[in-house]
């Protein structure tokens, strides 16, 4: 089988080792018995969106698209080898900082509706914005969010690559020897570290995003009040609650989607293999349930971000807005801005996704 795919590559003009090639044949190869069978290598294209020839399915299980619904770039898979990583992060960087300003009135809806402690509505959020703020007002931050996208991206891959060979070298190997349970730690803590540095930027874009009225204080007078009155620690307020919905988030996508994709297989399909359009569905359905499970830590993150440090009804901590938030606005209170949160989704996705081939084509990837 290996002499054979090695072959398909020659072929192509694609120089690839023997270890290369058994990692690509281990990818394929779900049950793991050495051999390729048609069921697995159909599951492999399912969802490969160009003509099927070997170089492509070799590039394209390479590198995973890269994903940004608005909230945290995800690194994709295979990239740390490829000569053309700066086109990538070009690329990624463009369509995240469009799927981000295409969905920033959602976000901006979100965010106004999580900071409120009486009772508020979506519709009366939306009219009181545009009676205060006009149309402008719906993009309030997005300058900082989308700023934002490119250092993450370039923190969060260059932490993952470093934490992957340290977590081989520990293992007296290397970073391609490393399991799924090492690289989710790796992710994991290339993502935190990530989040911590940019988090001050985000605390800032909250802070523009609250201001209600034509009182929004300019981008430098703002950054540099925080400093003065509140000092450097009121950059990282809400950090905690913001790292603690990683990777919970991630785990709860996953065994929903794979639960979705069983439950499809059994009650619709009748054990047949579903297609994109139910991956699809089973996807975006699995996304929104995941963000629905963390959105709690999102309302305690947004208001420990919002309030001033010097303020007399200043929140204490974590618990404190808890306590506070259950006890006056109850369990109703922690979901507050969560319907503008899912309408981003699907949108989020879907434009991230085009504007990345686009720019792929573009920069001749």
């Amino acid at each position: 089988m290996g002499c054979a795919c090695q072959g398909c590559f020659c072929f192509t003009g694609i120089e690839i080792d023997d270890e290369e090639l058994a990692r690509f044949v281990e990818h394929v190869d779900k049950d793991n018995n050495g051999i390729i069978t048609f069921e697995e290598w159909r599951d492999f294209l399912l969802l490969y969106p160009h003509e099927a020839t070997i170089e492509n399915i070799y590039h394209y299980w390479e590198r995973v698209c890269l994903v940004d619904i608005g909230e945290q770039a995800v690194i994709p898979e295979g990239i740390s080898e490829h000569v053309n990583r700066s086109k990538y992060f070009i690329a990624g960087g463009i369509a995240g900082a469009a799927s981000r300003t295409a969905t920033a009135p959602l976000d901006r809806l979100k965010v106004f509706l999580q900071v409120q402690t009486t009772h508020a509505r979506f519709v009366s959020a939306v009219k009181k914005i545009w009676k205060q703020d006009g149309l402008l007002g719906f993009f309030r931050g997005n300058g900082i969010n989308v700023v934002k996208v490119a250092p993450e991206s370039a923190i969060k891959f260059y932490s993952y690559e470093l934490l992957k060979n340290v977590i081989g070298d520990f293992k007296g190997g290397d970073k391609d020897v490393i399991g799924p349970a090492e690289r989710l730690l790796a992710g994991g803590m290339a993502g935190a570290v990530a989040q911590t540095a940019i988090y001050p930027l985000d605390l800032v874009k909250t802070r523009l995003q609250v201001c209600e009225g034509g009182n929004a204080p300019k981008l430098g007078a703002l950054t540099k009040n925080i400093w003065v009155q509140e000092g450097p620690r009121a950059f990282y307020k809400g950090l905690v609650p913001s790292l603690l919905g990683m990777i919970p988030y991630a785990g709860i996508d996953l065994a929903a989607y794979e639960t979705l994709k069983d439950m499809s297989k059994t009650y619709i399909l009748h054990d047949s293999e579903p297609g994109p359009l139910v991956q699809l569905g089973c996807g975006t359905v699995s996304a929104a349930f995941g963000a629905s499970c963390v959105y709690p830590l999102q309302v305690i993150r947004t208001r420990m971000q919002a309030q001033r440090s010097n303020s007399a009804a200043a929140y204490k901590g974590m618990s404190d807005v808890f306590w506070r938030t259950l006890q006056n606005e109850g369990y109703r209170g922690f979901y507050k801005g969560l319907f503008p949160n899912l309408l981003k989704v699907v949108p989020s996705a879907s434009i991230t996704y085009l504007v990345y081939e686009a720019m792929k084509k573009s920069l001749d990837l």
